[in-house]
Formats: structure tokens, sequence, C-alpha cells
């Protein structure tokens, strides 16, 4: 048979269709380990811009639900980050519902968001819906990091917009 490769003995057959060796092995990692080293970069602000689009996405969902909560219980519900009925540290926002003269957490607990996405709010600092679900006064919330700007604002008839940028 011409052309044809056939091992002399039995340890040659044995060792005849063998896989990679450990230097080819490590030379695939070491290869592997400088592309992820070189695309970790390049995917960082992926990340970052994803995370604050969530954020933004996030905080207009807890706007919704806190504009239906106070249609359904009947009570006044707002999203404050300052001057809130609990401790609310930077980054985070509290959704509280007035029971009687006092503001009570819904949650219990501030809602954070990524640690590297800041939360400011026009005005007082916080919308409030009341029974209807309209909102008390135009609120705007502005989330920001180092890719840019998001604005979540809630307009007086409780109507809920997300921008990138500013809503005009």
């Amino acid at each position: 048979m011409t052309g044809c490769f056939r091992p002399k003995n039995a340890r040659d057959q044995a060792y005849g269709r063998r896989g990679a060796t450990a230097v080819e092995l490590i030379t695939l990692v070491v290869l592997l380990a400088i592309l992820v080293a070189i695309a970790i970069p390049n995917m960082s602000p992926v990340v970052l811009g994803y995370r604050l689009r969530g954020a933004a996405w996030q905080l207009a969902g807890d706007l919704r639900l806190a504009r239906q909560r106070a249609i359904t219980l009947r009570k006044q519900i707002r999203v404050c980050v300052s001057s809130c009925a609990i401790t609310v540290p930077a980054g985070a926002y509290s959704v509280e519902r007035k029971d009687g003269s006092t503001w009570t957490s819904e949650t219990g607990t501030a809602i954070k968001l990524p640690q590297d996405v800041s939360i400011s709010a026009s005005g007082t600092g916080m919308a409030v819906f009341n029974l209807g679900g309209e909102a008390t006064s135009y609120t705007t919330y502005t989330l920001t990091n180092l890719l840019g700007t998001y604005e979540v604002a809630v307009g007086s008839t409780g109507r809920i917009r997300v921008c990138q940028g500013t809503c005009s």
C-alpha cells in the first residue's frame, strides 16, 4: 500500500495516534490568556453601558409599580432619593407608602443600584403618586456612570419615560 502509514510494532501502534502534548496545551492556554487580557478592557465599556441602562429601566419599573400600588392601595406612594423615611445611601432609592401622616418603607430597605451608577432627582428629590396615579409634580431622576447619563422622567399625569441623555 502506497501512501499509507502503518506502525511497525504494538508500542508504535499504541502511541501512533496520540493527543496534544503538555507543551502544546500550555501554549494554547497562554494564547487564550493573552486574547482575554486584550478583550476585557474592550468589553468593560459595554458592561458599564448595560449596567447604566439596566439601572434606568429598574427605576422606571419601580416607579410604575409605585404608581400602580398608589391606585390599588388608595394611598400615596413615593420614590425618594433624599429626605426619606429610612436612611438611603448614595446610589440607592426608597419606595415608601404614606400611612396616616407618616411615611413607611414598602421594602424595608433601600433599593441599591449597581456600584458604579449614581442617582439624583430634581426638585424635592422624589416622585409622589396620589390615589389616582397622578404625580404631585414633574420629577426627573438622573442616573450616571463613567459612560453617560440616563434620565427617568415622571410627568404630572404619572407617565414615566426613560431617555438616554436627557428627556426633552
